[in-house]
Order: structure tokens, then C-alpha cells, then sequence
């Protein structure tokens, strides 16, 4: 649940069984994740009850990115991994911060976060020559600067 993205197969589940012995439904920021990803009321029905979320249910809830077919799981992950470490690390890294960090912001706090992100991502070589080359219509090269 705290990856950026989820693969599922055909026969995957998820539970949150926590209730079905006694405690409370949430566990490892189980009501302040899940409800961001599915929503409130979604999880709030799968914590109260501790049944399980099918792969497909999953997906139309949008807990799953993908479902994929067991034996392509590994080869589909590996190549998602690999078209990622292709692009712009640091402008990923800053992604990944803004997407963490704006969960507690307003509106507000999270645009100007975002324009300050933007603005110091505009000062790598990696933005300048992403920027050429969308202007003469080639693949841009990452370097990670």
C-alpha cells in the first residue's frame, strides 16, 4: 500500500484482517493511506469488515495500477522500473517529495510547493536539455544533473 504504484495478478487479494481478532481495522497507516487511494468510504468498508479486495475490484478502485498476468508480473515490473530510471531522476526525486510532503498542505501551500519544485528542477542541465530537445522534436537524454 505505501508504493507509488501496484501491480496485481488475476488472483491476487488484499485484507486488512485487523478486526477479525479484536484490534482496530487500521495498522501501518492503514486509515491515513488507504482512504487516499480508494477513498473514504471504500476503506472504511474494507477495515470495518476485514474482507478481501480482488485483484479486479482493486483495479476499479484504483488500488491497483495494473493487473498482469502471473507469468508477465516480473517482466511488466522490471520494465516499468526500468522506463522510470530512464527519465529525469531528480525531477522523480522531487516528485516523490511533493507527493509526500503535500498530503498535510492546503491548496495553496501545495501550488506555491509546486512552483518552487518547478522552478528548482528549471536549473538542471537534465531540464535545459529536455527543453532543446522537445523544441527540435527529439527524445530528450537524462543524466541525473
Amino acid at each position: 500500500m505505501a508504493s507509488d504504484m501496484r501491480l496485481a495478478t488475476p488472483s491476487a487479494k488484499v485484507a486488512f484482517l485487523f478486526t477479525r481478532v479484536g484490534l482496530a481495522g487500521c495498522d501501518m497507516g492503514a486509515c491515513a493511506i488507504l482512504p487516499r487511494i480508494i477513498g473514504q468510504g471504500r476503506a472504511a468498508e474494507l477495515l470495518y469488515t476485514g474482507r478481501a479486495m480482488g485483484a479486479a475490484e482493486g483495479h476499479a478502485w484504483g488500488f491497483f495500477n495494473r493487473i498482469v498476468e502471473a507469468e508477465a508480473l516480473e517482466v511488466e515490473a522490471m520494465g516499468m522500473a526500468a522506463r522510470i530510471a530512464e527519465g529525469p531522476n531528480f525531477a522523480h526525486m522531487m516528485t516523490k517529495t511533493q507527493l509526500n510532503l503535500e498530503w498535510s498542505m492546503g491548496l495553496d501551500q501545495a501550488i506555491e510547493a509546486e512552483a518552487q519544485a518547478q522552478a528548482i528542477c528549471m536549473q538542471t542541465q537534465d531540464f535545459h536539455r529536455a527543453y532543446h530537445a522537445f523544441v527540435d522534436k527529439e527524445k530528450p537524454v537524462f543524466e541525473g544533473d
